[in-house]
């Protein structure tokens, strides 16, 4: 792959390479996880460059990151759309370029190849998850490599290729692999100004600006940044109308991303990313989600969703009120078919009137009222409230009984993010026996 630039150029044809699936030959999917966040999207189209890099010794063709969320469904994550179509365009391409989950058919996908030996090869590589999502379950048998910074679920035992580590960022992960290409092919050519800068902007908002305080920055996400910022011009070709530094609007800056340090260039996607004030409650809660099966241990199996939501627990229910807020994860809960369903809330806010903001985290239980028993409701509750990783405390002076429903719950353990959460959750219902 003679840089990134010619990989950006085999991107509009993925779509159709994979609606065409008798003749798509061998293959390499690079999957995000279905959160569908700015780590997962540049780790997947990162990690297939990097494929792409290594393959073209054997004359591949290039390797497809798929983005694993709908297409319509970017229009929730302007601070995604912002970076990738900035980057895109300074590479010659376009956002609309990029495969999503729904232009395409994956279980046909992965029918056909499991249907014929002689069809070719299907390699399908994870980024920021170990396991595919249980709606894409089938994906297991081809998972050949796994490039993730969550705890290891055990699965994917044909994958080869594992690197797994508790890094802030999984790009970090990737940019290590480009880094190490890059050392040994004796060039420069495989990382430029705009993919430096697209690699940067995740570490950057997963560490919370590399700050220590956060609880989430390693050696290795500082090692990596202080590799990339001397590769970033803090320039690039606006997609916009150009102005001078000095008549260029707020909005026209977003628009372009024409930022100029590492500070800014974190400030300015954190403020997009956060704001989510005019977001419905249905679409707060499948702006960023997970999905798992876990087996309890009486052999039953709970599905399980934790939607993460960058918004204050106290501004939502000033906004929505408590009944309704119940309601909407009531019906989210039926929809998707949970038995359980995690609503992580966080960000900054004021605990006092005239005081500073501070950064807080809270988080809803809520139990299928179908599914789930009064005594299972009790014991995963009495799990959650005992688990040191989260530090429960209820959110208002007299919560509901213990096998009820719903429940709200301030979290002391802020640095504890879904990384933590998941595992204290399995954890907990993998104890239960009802």
């Amino acid at each position: 792959m003679k840089g990134f630039r010619a990989f950006v150029k085999t991107l509009a044809s993925n779509t159709a390479r994979l609606n065409n699936v008798e003749h798509l030959g061998d293959v390499t999917l690079v999957l995000g996880n279905e959160s569908a966040d700015m780590d997962s999207m540049v780790s997947s189209i990162s990690l297939a460059y990097a494929l792409s890099s290594e393959q073209e010794r054997s004359n591949s063709s290039a390797a497809i990151p798929v983005i694993n969320t709908n297409r319509s469904d970017m229009a929730l994550r302007p601070e995604c759309g912002l970076l990738l179509s900035a980057t895109l365009a300074a590479e010659g391409g376009r956002l609309e370029d990029l495969t999503f989950i729904d232009d395409f058919d994956l279980l046909a996908v992965v029918q056909q190849y499991a249907a014929s030996q002689g069809h070719g090869q299907l390699d399908v590589w994870l980024t920021d998850h170990n396991a595919p999502a249980s709606r894409q379950a089938s994906l297991e048998p081809f998972v050949r490599g796994i490039v993730d910074h969550h705890t290891d679920e055990g699965r994917c035992p044909e994958a080869w290729w594992r690197q797994i580590e508790p890094v802030g960022s999984c790009t970090t992960l990737v940019a290590e692999k480009l880094r190490n290409l890059a050392t040994t092919a004796s060039t420069n050519e495989l990382i430029g100004a705009p993919l430096a800068k697209m690699l940067l902007a995740p570490i950057l908002l997963d560490t919370s600006n590399l700050k220590p305080a956060a609880g989430r920055t390693t050696d290795k996400d500082i090692e990596h940044v202080s590799w990339l910022i001397p590769q970033v011009q803090w320039t690039w070709p606006s997609t916009s109308t150009v102005h001078s530094q000095s008549e260029e609007s707020d909005t026209e800056q977003l628009s372009s991303l024409n930022v100029h340090s590492t500070d800014e260039l974190y400030r300015t996607l954190d403020k997009l990313k956060g704001n989510v004030s005019h977001l419905s409650s249905y679409d707060l809660l499948r702006k960023d989600y997970k999905q798992w099966e876990v087996e309890d241990a009486g052999g039953r199996q709970w599905t399980v969703g934790i939607s993460s939501i960058s918004y204050r627990l106290r501004k939502w229910l000033k906004r929505d009120g408590r009944a309704n807020i119940e309601d909407a994860v009531a019906r989210w809960i039926e929809q998707q078919n949970l038995d359980l369903a995690l609503v992580m809330t966080h960000g900054k806010a004021k605990e006092t009137k005239g005081g500073p903001k501070i950064y807080g985290r809270d988080l809803t239980v809520v139990f299928s009222s179908t599914s789930t028993t009064p005594e299972s409701r009790r014991l995963v509750l009495a799990g959650l409230l005992a688990s040191d990783a989260l530090g429960l405390c209820s959110y208002f002076d007299s919560d509901a009984a213990t096998d009820a429903l719903v429940h709200f719950y301030s979290q002391t353990r802020t640095t504890s993010s879904r990384k933590q959460v998941f595992p204290a959750i399995k954890s907990v219902i993998e104890g239960v026996a009802v």
